[in-house]
């Protein structure tokens, strides 16, 4: 009974899909062959983020974890044979016994897999067939398996064969890549041979994420006893593909000798690599690029080390040799540098801060700022850890997959029949005024423009309703994408700004030189842009409304609600809840509480509205990308006496806060450079994409970035070094800038001399120089750059900050901030600053979350001086209550705190204070 139920295929029929396990192989090449299109589902797949994100569907799933034949491991006398289906837990497992058995001139390539394995993630219960197949960036033993001569076995119904990965990916020799009927049985992992060098090398993006930026895997096959390349493979992922073959730079370099001229031919060759040159992301090219060629030369010294332990190697042509001088100077040498990067893997982020943060005598050291910040603990239970409340609705948003055009019509019928849905909310629902950011009202401008959006009893139905929505739409023209896009069509917001002072014109008539460019500069698309999650509580009869959220701005959230109801502000409580402050403030909230509101109007019921990760990613605003362009008159001195400058800001389809950073690239075109005649313009492009956010530092960077380019220019112009350049120009005693009349430069100068002397910069950059003509690969350089950016804002009425602070009976303090953006630090220094005016311990104050209902007007702190402006407003609040409570203190000079505000309301005294601190 027991075999005949594990030879019988499972099949498990559910709402929308069925689940199927076949017993054995020929089964589940015949249920392949009848659905090519149903995925295979082993371990922890991509299936689920699929369904979840993107909204795929699987009519049928096949699970192939009872067939034997996927999960064999088998020891032959060429190598090891590892089944599609084996977890890379397993994996590892059986790589690491094979290491340990293995002599060490055969089991290189495992060693290099092992490193890859050896961290602990959750993606290791996926299947090794799976993660192969899956073309994920983000998988990178893709370059191993391909350097290494891996083989792989397909079947399907009708044949059965074995191909490399690069026939398996590239098509290679006509062999054709995996057809939807066949799968992958196994993968037999080749043993290594004597002469035969294998190496991998990974670079993180960015602490927090296991996803590399870039991936690499060499192997060299040498001629036993000499230096002379027999075969040579070159692999590179992690960026935009999962493998990508240096072919030409491979083919070219088979029959050359191992030494500095291969090198220097294997950059070069790499670099004219048609597929590397689509290898790096958008504005990454030269920084991937630069990553791939390091890696090329780490494994040039590696091989060289080795060789010279095994074979008469040419002495004079390593690195080691040839900067003997440079090495002994800097007391390291090339065992020292591989031992920093054992097998050619970087150290980690988190390794990298501890040696950074380790002090003199070895041991860490604690940053005492992070002491007091707050300490998240969650608890994770199965199931779902949000209990709907009675009558409670949750809402689904349908979006635009087109960047313009023009709306025919909204097909809602099928999604109203569906199981659980209540209602659909389109623009005609929406009583008072209807934002660009709520519902396209008879077009859409970008990709992921809210056109409508579904009510259901549950999140899952207010999905299914949502995917049963059909928009027809008809194409509009142009679609403008680029910021040459827009200057092609003359789509610009009004105003163009201008500012100029001098005469430009004249003064590029008595130039000696003028230099010309322009520089493209991307936007931040990487930022973490935090998730929302939202309740809109109808309350009364009167149409008001409680908003629950995690913004940090709940004034322009109530003021987008009252408008969107069409109910006066008063009738709109919005409470905040603390979300991570390491993250964006998400654009959208402000509008798709509208659309609760709005929800909850018409229903009369609770909603609850989730912005999920694929419509993030549409439509969030990226920050705006930027063209500069610049001209630029100097005299043969390097002295600049004329400048023209033009800034051009994609900012989507619509300014929003575009303008004002463009105001604020305007006033600071120039950074701390005095230049006698300039012009600078800046213009808003608009586009058919989402609208930008406001950008940290009001896109001050990127304005300063433009302004080094054009002093880096008349320095190489001028014969000069760029540093001379800069003191040159900078603010004297007494100047004038775009933003303020007159100003005392005497800080900025001696910022520069105390830098300039504490940094020894004559004598390094001597020392760097003489470096550089040693060593050929190493290179040094030193820059000073100046930078001047206004604290605060340039109006003083926004430089302010409001709080209000508690006193009650028991002795305990409530703050509660009116600003937006607060961080954790800035709730610390309120809390510190609170305890030494009052003299209690910090356990007795806490920090309340910011309310409409408290708080009637926000100030803004989206600059650097929201901390200090908070911190004395904390300050002096504390002070007036502390006077208050002084005559009380002078009648029980033996009391303790908690006894001296039970007898306030003895004396008829306030406990609480708001204080208005203007900085």
């Amino acid at each position: 009974m027991a075999e005949d139920q594990k030879r019988r295929t499972l099949v498990l029929q559910g709402d929308k899909s069925t689940w199927v396990t076949p017993s054995c192989l020929p089964e589940l090449l015949q249920l392949k062959s009848l659905y090519p299109l149903a995925p295979l589902v082993v371990g922890n797949t991509l299936i689920g983020p699929q369904i979840e994100m993107v909204g795929s569907f699987y009519p049928v799933i096949i699970s192939p974890a009872r067939v034997p034949e996927l999960s064999i491991v088998n020891y032959a006398a060429k190598g090891i044979t590892i089944g599609a289906a084996c977890s890379l837990t397993l994996v590892k497992s059986i790589i690491s016994e094979a290491v340990s058995q293995l002599p060490e001139d055969k089991n290189k390539i495992f060693r290099v897999l092992l490193q890859q394995l050896n961290r602990e993630q959750m993606r290791n219960e996926a299947s090794i067939g799976g993660s192969i197949l899956s073309g994920s960036a983000a998988w990178e033993l893709n370059p191993i398996l391909a350097a290494g001569n891996c083989t792989f076995n397909l079947a399907s119904k009708d044949r059965r064969r074995q191909v490399t990965l690069r026939q398996l990916l590239f098509d290679e020799n006509g062999m054709g890549g995996l057809s939807p009927e066949e799968i992958l049985i196994s993968i037999n992992v080749p043993f290594s041979r004597k002469s035969e060098f294998v190496s991998a090398f990974r670079q993180v993006q960015r602490w927090g994420t296991s996803g590399p930026s870039i991936v690499a895997a060499m192997k060299a096959v040498l001629k036993e006893g000499t230096d002379l390349i027999l075969a040579f493979s070159i692999y590179y992922g992690g960026s935009e593909s999962a493998c990508v073959f240096a072919k030409t730079a491979s083919e070219q370099l088979a029959g050359r000798r191992w030494d500095d001229a291969m090198l220097d031919e294997a950059c070069r060759l790499f670099l004219e690599e048609d597929s590397v040159l689509d290898l790096a992301t958008a504005g990454m090219a030269d920084y991937e690029k630069t990553l791939a060629i390091s890696f090329l030369f780490k494994f040039y010294l590696q091989v060289a080390q080795e060789l010279k332990q095994t074979v008469n190697f040419l002495q004079n042509s390593t690195p080691e040799n040839q900067n003997t001088k440079y090495y002994a100077q800097n007391n390291k040498s090339l065992k020292d540098q591989t031992q920093m990067i054992p097998n050619g893997f970087h150290m980690s982020q988190d390794e990298v801060r501890s040696h950074l943060h380790e002090s003199m005598n070895g041991h860490g050291t604690v940053q005492q700022s992070r002491v007091l910040q707050t300490i998240e603990e969650e608890e994770i239970e199965d199931g779902d850890d949000d209990t709907p409340m009675e009558g409670e609705l949750f809402l689904a948003l349908v979006t635009s997959n087109r960047h313009h055009a023009k709306i025919m019509s909204i097909h809602k019928e099928d999604a109203l029949k569906a199981r659980g849905v209540v209602d659909v909310i389109t623009a005609a629902d929406v009583p008072g005024i209807n934002d660009i950011n709520m519902f396209a009202n008879d077009k859409v401008q970008y990709v992921g423009q809210v056109i409508c959006a579904v009510v259901a009893d549950t999140q899952t139905h207010a999905d299914q309703g949502a995917s049963r929505i059909r928009i027809c739409y008809e194409d509009l023209e142009p679609v403008l994408l680029s910021i040459q896009d827009a200057i092609k069509n003359d789509s610009f917001f009004e105003p163009v700004r201008t500012l100029e002072h001098g005469n430009v014109d004249e003064a590029f008539k008595s130039v000696d030189h003028i230099l010309e460019g322009e520089e493209y500069i991307g936007g931040s698309d990487d930022h973490r842009i935090g998730s929302q999650t939202l309740r809109v509580i109808p309350r009364g009869e009167d149409n008001e409304m409680e908003v629950i959220l995690s913004t940090r701005d709940p004034l322009s959230v109530q003021a987008t609600v009252a408008s969107a109801i069409n109910v006066p502000s008063d009738f709109v409580m919005c409470n905040m809840e603390c979300g991570d402050s390491s993250e964006v403030e998400n654009p959208y909230t402000a509008s798709l509480a509208a659309i609760g509101a709005v929800a909850a109007l018409k229903t009369g019921h609770l909603v609850h509205s989730v912005l999920k990760q694929r419509e993030d990613s549409s439509m969030s605003k990226h920050l705006p990308r930027f063209l500069g362009k610049y001209k630029v008159g100097c005299m043969n001195d390097g002295r600049i006496l004329a400048l023209d400058v033009t800034y051009y800001c994609n900012a989507g389809c619509i300014s929003d806060h575009s303008l004002k950073v463009l105001a604020m690239s305007l006033l600071s075109s120039q950074n701390a450079y005095s230049i006698p005649n300039a012009r600078c313009r800046v213009t808003a492009c608009r586009t058919n994409l989402p609208p930008k956010i406001l950008s940290h530092g009001y896109c001050f960077p990127l304005s300063g970035m433009l302004a080094e380019l054009w002093v880096d220019a008349v320095a190489g112009r001028c014969g000069l070094s760029p540093e001379k350049v800069r003191h040159m120009h900078l603010h004297k005693q007494t100047s004038q800038t775009s933003f303020k009349p007159h100003i005392n430069a005497t800080n900025l100068l001696k910022c520069w001399d105390e830098c300039v002397k504490k940094s020894s910069l004559p004598a390094r950059t001597t020392e760097a120089k003489e470096s550089n003509q040693v060593c050929p690969w190493l290179k040094k350089g030193f820059s000073v750059i100046p930078v001047m950016f206004p604290v605060g804002f340039i109006a003083d009425f926004l430089n302010q900050a409001y709080v209000l602070v508690h006193i009650y009976k028991d002795g305990w303090v409530l703050i509660t901030p009116a600003g937006n953006e607060l961080g954790e630090e800035t709730r610390t220094k309120m809390m510190q600053v609170a305890s030494q005016e009052l003299r209690i311990p910090l356990s007795y104050i806490q920090i309340s979350e910011t309310s409409t209902t408290i708080a009637s007007d926000t100030s803004v702190t989206a600059t650097s001086f929201g901390a200090t402006a908070h911190a004395l407003a904390v300050q002096n609040a504390c002070q007036i209550l502390l006077h208050r409570l002084q005559a009380i203190i002078n009648l029980n000079p033996d009391a303790t705190w908690r006894d001296c505000p039970r007898c306030l309301p003895a004396q008829s005294l306030s406990f609480s204070n708001w204080l208005l601190q203007e900085s």
